[in-house]
């Protein structure tokens, strides 16, 4: 059970855990890219064995990128809550109440579009704005967290 199940109020569940669209582990990519052509295509006999050590700390460099991109940050939203958990060993999290938001704002670039991901706003009382960027699929992601408003203010 992780934090969220831990934490979850009387009467919440889990509409929809957002996940980051692949497109964040570009770097990472890259790096390893780097690496393999580093490993296959020697420069020179005499600094090939410096172009192996480069090519090894890249490797790692884009493992630990990608323990920190996947780890980092969580976006789930519930019928009641929108929560973001930023973090893997110091954790952050931001919650914000459904009841207390306003409108939902999807922006999308041309590659987003092509590629389905985008950053979903969400504006709340006061004038505060949540942003949730490189969000997989944020139209259903917009269109639920709408739903859970709308659902709130038919109860009320």
């Amino acid at each position: 059970m992780g934090y969220i199940e831990k934490n979850l109020m009387e009467g919440e569940h889990i509409v929809m855990r957002a996940e980051l669209h692949y497109i964040v582990y570009w770097q990472p990519a890259l790096l390893i890219l780097l690496s393999i052509l580093l490993f296959v295509f020697q420069i020179s006999p005499e600094v090939y064995t410096y172009q192996g050590i480069v090519a090894a700390i890249l490797l790692v460099v884009a493992f630990f990128m990608v323990v920190y991109i996947h780890g980092n940050r969580k976006y789930i939203l519930t019928n009641k809550r929108l929560i973001e958990k930023i973090g893997i060993i110091r954790r952050d999290s931001r919650e914000l109440l459904l009841r207390k938001c306003e409108g939902v704002q999807l922006s999308q670039s041309i590659m987003g579009r092509i590629l389905n991901y985008g950053t979903v706003i969400v504006s709340t009382t006061g004038e505060a704005t949540n942003d949730y960027k490189f969000i997989k699929d944020p139209i259903r992601f917009s269109t639920l967290i709408n739903q859970q408003i709308d659902a709130l203010r038919d109860d009320s």
